[in-house]
């Protein structure tokens, strides 16, 4: 499965007209009335520090509903999240596929991009309580793994974008340019717990599954599967800002650094997953006040940039290459972190 979504992305970088690269402009560039057509196809070898699509904040079933020293069953303490998660990449690198089609004429450029990437992470759930959790055939000591959780996540971006060209901010030397654009990103996340704890084992063993499925508001009778499915879109306002540089005269050596800031918004699926339950304080409180959901379903303001610094080599009137590194970071419901080298070539047509 994904072998096809990894061959199925690099075929729609290489046939769809990733990110947009602001450095399009950077090209030689003067006030023609004739339009032309740059083709950019990019990698950028991302190392993903943090997947904010799909984090997992204490989603096992056996942690919304966790007795302390039960002495009194009725009299006993609920404690709702006992498992501390700490997320990491499980791909050292993840390469993501873009390609850039830009329309310019005189100073202004219209471009639309499309970016795909595939990768996996992991998410360490560890347990942490001040008395052991025993299961039917062990127990559990605070500090130990509960289990890791594996998320694959698959994303699409979208970019429209329309910038204005400043020749000659700094005489011979540093061009620049200003825009406003429109983002989407789709992404799709599938999730299972696996190395697990034998008391976690034991648990999945006559159960359905570690994740607490809820389709209600209030859940005092919780479902429970082993798999599940998550699905984000980001959409916002971008502004990409680009000052080029000119290392040398002739300008065949360029030095673009670009930002693009983002506001938007972030809308995610959870498919009825519960990051958490609201539980009384003791078991005899329940018939009073029953448990409640916390999820991540909804809408939430998302913020984020994308910055780049590279070199870019102007082989002819025709060709062009740049190397160089980006990062990227969002906000919405969690954090997304990615950096990495970056790599592109630009094939410009028309405007003679």
């Amino acid at each position: 499965m994904r072998g096809r979504r990894y061959r199925l992305g690099l075929a729609l970088a290489v046939l769809a007209a990733g990110m947009i690269a602001p450095q399009a402009p950077a090209l030689a560039q003067d006030a023609q009335d004739k339009w032309s057509f740059v083709l950019t196809p990019q990698v950028w070898v991302s190392h993903i520090a943090l997947n904010g699509f799909a984090s997992a904040p204490n989603t096992s079933s056996a942690g919304q509903f966790l007795i302390a020293n039960p002495i009194s069953p009725f009299d006993a303490e609920i404690v709702s999240q006992p498992f501390p998660t700490t997320s990491t990449t499980n791909d050292k690198i993840s390469p993501q596929w873009g390609i850039q089609l830009a329309a310019q004429k005189g100073r202004w450029t219209f471009a639309a991009g499309f970016q795909y990437v595939n990768f996996d992470t992991k998410n360490q759930i560890t347990y942490e309580n001040t008395t052991d959790l025993c299961g039917f055939t062990t127990c559990i000591s605070p500090g130990q793994l509960w289990a890791n959780e594996f998320v694959n996540t698959t994303r699409y971006d979208v970019d429209l974008t329309a910038s204005y060209f400043f020749p000659d901010v700094v005489k011979d030397r540093v061009d620049a340019s200003l825009g406003l654009g429109f983002k989407f990103i789709y992404a799709a996340a599938s999730r299972q717990y696996r190395d697990m704890n034998q008391v976690a084992a034991d648990i999945n063993a006559v159960s359905p599954g570690l994740y607490t499925i809820c389709p209600q508001e209030q859940c005092p009778f919780p479902n429970s599967h082993n798999r599940v499915s998550e699905y984000s879109q980001i959409y916002g306002l971008s502004i990409p800002m680009n000052l080029t540089t000119h290392l040398t005269s002739d300008s065949k050596w360029l030095l673009p650094l670009s930002i693009t800031p983002m506001l938007g918004a972030e809308h995610r699926n959870d498919v009825n997953v519960a990051y958490s339950i609201n539980y009384p304080q003791l078991v005899s409180q329940l018939n009073d006040n029953p448990p409640t959901v916390n999820r991540q379903d909804g809408t939430k303001f998302a913020y984020g940039f994308t910055g780049d610094l590279t070199i870019r080599y102007i082989i002819n009137d025709m060709f062009s290459a740049y190397a160089g590194m980006r990062v990227q970071y969002i906000k919405g419901f969690d954090k997304y972190l990615a950096y990495g080298p970056l790599f592109g070539l630009s094939a410009r047509f028309g405007g003679k």
